[in-house]
């Protein structure tokens, strides 16, 4: 979820900042195109009016010039006044059109042949204009000029028509000519230009936006996809997790509930009935167990669980879960070795009850699914990493490619026949691999084989300790396992204790404990009767459920602080959280005792908070 928005967060910014540079773009080479095209036109425009100009003016000039032969004397006089006439219109027209071509040439703001410009604005030109109108309007008067006169102007006029001035308008006019052609082909050019421009723009648009919008579109349906195909497999997985559960708790349950009637027999012998109990009381653990690990999957998942390290000797760690352990191998016949490669340290700072946890659930494992050669833990100790190498080998069943990648999923064993086969639920590597995780390493197969065996890798970082020693072997010497004996001794003998509790099975139970202890014990099953009883009897110690109906624990022990009883209140509850243990003890109890507990656990417990107190007072 959180990759999903920051893929949507980063193709945001990418589509604003690749739109913003697209829309520049296309905003810039439209602005050019345009510019382009405006000064294409004016310059068309320009050419094609002076063109008009020039071409008047020579037109005009090439008439003056022609009609002013008939001022020669060998025309009739009617001819030559209709000559004059006409040619005065002409001269008039052309001197009018002379004096508007300068004008334009001096108000021109986009000049588009320098070159001609500097020509008709020369005073050669001007002089020549000047000259040409000059020699034709003293044809209008010729009174005053003899004949020869008269030739000498109309042969001027001729010959500015053909060279002199006419050469030069021709000339300007040939060259507007060619540039009004030039300008044209420009300007197709220009739509070509265009039209590339457009698809070059098309191409930026989709490249700079429309395809990161697509790449995106399309890493997220496959997100997606991937997501329904997770979920779809997730709730598989949990299915078939379920009916596993369901099997792993109806297993003892079924146990349970059967001795626990024929414990109902009056015909039972006392082997019988201790068998029976013997059995009642291992289901009970296997029950609860696997309660355990399901809340700490849950707590390590939630990212609230919490470890508790100290100080341990690896050798004595070592010894006791191998003698724990050990009892499991020697049932299935399979050598168990502990066994050390190179110096480890002899002590390490750990949380040795979730180590501990972690090497029952692996080293377990290996022994379940292996049916015959040996299980082999290996240790070193490795310097750069500060960690503790703990190779697990076992000559099992194995683990294949696509079993593994489900090995560590929550709610997955590799093989649900597997569950079938040798029991289970899936969820003792996952935590295990999750505590490891927490414990500043990780758990990993270094390489399995089908029927062949595995080999796994825990490392566990050993923690800061100050002149850290190595040793060069240990010892795993079995310890016998000695058993609890029956709780009939002494220990709490002379302490009166009050036990609070609305299940009226778990205070009886308690009741029973803690009596067959020495104690004497009052049982109320509601806050307001242990409210009654503590401030008309003096007791020791006070446990205190936290649940219950009425007032709650927490509304008892403030009303029973206030009533000035200051021995202590310990918390007796099923909540195990720390955050509950937290609670309990901001509250004001003494200590948290988590249900179900067991007898020596129960007894212990009351009995040191009974001494603290004494040794107080």
């Amino acid at each position: 979820m959180e990759q999903s928005r920051k893929l949507i967060k980063d193709t945001k910014k990418k589509f604003f900042l690749y739109s913003l540079i697209g829309i520049s773009f296309v905003v810039f080479v439209s602005y050019l195109a345009l510019k382009t095209h405006v000064q294409n036109m004016k310059k068309q425009s320009s050419i094609q009016e002076m063109y008009s100009m020039i071409t008047l003016q020579l037109n005009l000039v090439n008439k003056i010039s022609l009609l002013s032969e008939k001022f020669d004397s060998n025309e009739s006089t009617a001819n030559k006044e209709i000559a004059a006439s006409d040619f005065q219109k002409l001269l008039e027209e052309l001197n009018k059109e002379n004096e508007k071509l300068n004008l334009w040439l001096e108000k021109n703001k986009f000049p588009v042949l320098h070159n001609m410009e500097a020509l008709l604005k020369s005073d050669n030109v001007k002089k020549q204009m000047v000259l040409f109108i000059k020699r034709a309007k003293e044809l209008l008067h010729k009174e005053s000029l003899t004949n020869l006169e008269i030739k000498k102007n109309i042969q001027f006029l001729s010959m500015s028509s053909r060279k002199g001035l006419g050469e030069i308008l021709t000339f300007v006019g040939q060259k507007l000519r060619k540039e009004q052609t030039d300008s044209l082909s420009l300007l197709n050019k220009m739509g070509f230009a265009l039209i590339a421009l457009c698809l070059l723009q098309v191409l930026l648009v989709w490249t700079l936006v429309f395809r990161p919008l697509y790449n995106t579109i399309l890493v997220q349906h496959q997100k997606i996809s991937d997501a329904v195909l997770k979920a779809q497999s997730a709730s598989r997985s949990k299915t078939d997790f379920l009916a596993n559960i369901s099997h792993e708790i109806r297993t003892p349950m079924t146990a349970i509930l059967g001795y626990a009637d024929i414990l109902k027999r009056e015909t039972n012998t006392q082997e019988e009935k201790n068998d029976a109990i013997e059995i009642i009381d291992q289901n009970a653990s296997h029950l609860l167990g696997l309660i355990d690990e399901i809340l700490d999957i849950s707590k390590i998942e939630a990212g609230k669980f919490d470890f508790e390290k100290e100080k341990i000797n690896l050798s004595s760690f070592l010894n006791e879960v191998y003698s724990l352990i050990n009892v499991k191998s020697e049932d299935k016949g399979i050598e168990l070795v502990f066994k050390n490669e190179g110096k480890i340290p002899e002590q390490i700072m750990t949380d040795p009850k979730r180590l501990k946890q972690i090497l029952f659930n692996v080293l377990g494992n290996a022994i379940k699914f292996t049916e015959k050669g040996f299980v082999e833990l290996k240790l070193s100790y490795l310097k750069k990493k500060n960690s503790l190498s703990m190779k697990v080998k076992d000559t099992g069943i194995g683990i294949s490619s696509e079993q593994q990648k489900r090995l560590f999923r929550p709610f997955e064993q590799a093989d649900t026949s597997m569950a079938r086969r040798f029991g289970g639920t899936g969820l003792g590597l996952v935590l295990s691999k999750g505590l490891a995780q927490g414990m500043g390493g990780d758990i990993k197969i270094l390489k399995s084989q089908v029927n062949v065996g595995t080999t796994m890798e825990i490392l566990i970082d050993v923690g800061e300790i100050e002149d850290l020693e190595l040793v060069s072997s240990f010892s795993t010497s079995v310890i016998e396992e000695k058993k609890e004996s029956e709780i009939l001794n002494t220990k709490l003998s002379g302490t009166k204790i009050l036990v609070v509790d609305d299940a009226k099975e778990n205070a009886r139970l308690f009741k029973l404990y803690l009596s067959e202890a020495g104690a004497t014990v009052k049982v109320a099953n509601d806050g307001e009767k242990a409210i009654e009883l503590a401030r008309h009897t003096f007791f020791d110690i006070v446990l205190l459920d936290l649940q219950m109906p009425g007032k709650d624990g927490f509304q008892v022990i403030q009303e029973l602080r206030e009533c000035s009883f200051d021995n202590p209140i310990v918390a007796l509850t099923a909540h195990a959280m720390k955050e509950e243990k937290e609670k309990t003890k901001n509250a004001g109890f003494d200590g948290h005792i988590t249900k179900p507990v067991k007898p020596k656990v129960l007894i212990d417990s009351v009995y040191k908070h009974i001494q603290n107190e004494s040794a107080k007072a």
